[in-house]
């Protein structure tokens, strides 16, 4: 067996997600290898190597072995070791948990605050400084700045078009799928799409911007980065979000991207300095009026 220190594991990558986000590669074997670890993670970091294969069903232990494997781990041990560290919860930072149909008004606020706290707390150690970057001087250079997202997605690229707007570049939204394809049939030069889709499969963001490039540049903001909307975009930010089944992951992923927005919008803020900081207290001046 070749040595699996040469194996690199994906510390960064919350296990639990890594697994959810693997399963499509998966063989059966794996699978259930998987949703035994989904289900009973606390059970599994006591277990051994060989109990884990024979609780779920593996021919070997080897089959365990491709499994943290195809997670990128380099040994059971390491697996595991995360594994524990990542149901800990780190400090006060709690592992998901569903909400029930039982569950009363106080259980639902703790749950949904402590999982949209965990889901921020991954993403900080997730999101890649280096593409946060290079999506901050692309937009920085920009001549116009188109923003496409719907339902969920849309109250987030409205706020980013309401954002980047005051900030003095010219910007376009429309929640209306129509409207942004005829948009994006006439790009020019220093466009700049930014795309906002947690699956990353939405046909009517990923057609109109395929027609746009190569003139346009394309910033996604996904939850797959395998997607049809990650593969084409020049650069995809990969948020981390859990799928629950009454909290949705569109109530965390969408307090991601908005987080996500706010630290482009920010940082491309701190970069023109005071230049921008005049346009901004024109534009709050310009909406004074409407507040008693």
């Amino acid at each position: 067996m070749k040595n699996d220190t040469t194996l690199k594991t994906e510390t960064s990558i919350p296990i639990m997600h890594t697994i959810r986000r693997k399963q499509k590669d998966m063989t059966p074997i794996q699978l259930n290898i998987a949703y035994y670890v989904l289900s009973q993670p606390a059970k599994v970091v006591k277990m051994s190597i060989s109990n884990l294969a024979m609780e779920t069903g593996a021919k070997s232990e080897s089959s365990v072995v491709r499994f943290y494997r195809t997670l990128g781990f380099a040994s059971y041990h390491d697996f595991k070791v995360t594994l524990a560290t990542e149901i800990a919860g780190k400090s006060f930072y709690h592992t998901y948990e569903d909400i029930t149909i039982n569950d009363d008004l106080k259980t639902i606020k703790q749950k949904i605050f402590q999982g949209a706290m965990k889901t921020l707390h991954e993403n900080i150690s997730a999101l890649d400084d280096a593409t946060l970057m290079k999506a901050v001087e692309i937009i920085e250079n920009a001549k116009r700045l188109f923003f496409i997202g719907y339902a969920s997605s849309g109250a987030v690229a409205y706020d980013a078009f309401f954002k980047f707007s005051g900030m003095g570049f010219y910007c376009q939204f429309s929640m209306d799928s129509h409207i942004n394809a005829i948009l994006l049939s006439n790009p020019s030069e220093g466009d700049v799409v930014i795309c906002i889709s947690h699956s990353g499969e939405s046909k009517d963001i990923v057609i109109p911007i395929q027609a746009a490039k190569p003139l346009a540049k394309i910033i996604a903001i996904t939850g797959f980065p395998d997607s049809h909307l990650g593969k084409i975009a020049d650069v995809c930010i990969s948020s981390i979000s859990e799928e629950m089944n009454y909290r949705t992951d569109a109530m965390v992923s969408r307090m991601v991207q908005i987080a996500i927005i706010d630290t482009l919008y920010t940082a491309i803020g701190v970069r023109k300095g005071p230049r921008v900081m005049e346009k901004l207290k024109k534009t709050r001046q310009s909406l004074s009026y409407l507040k008693f």
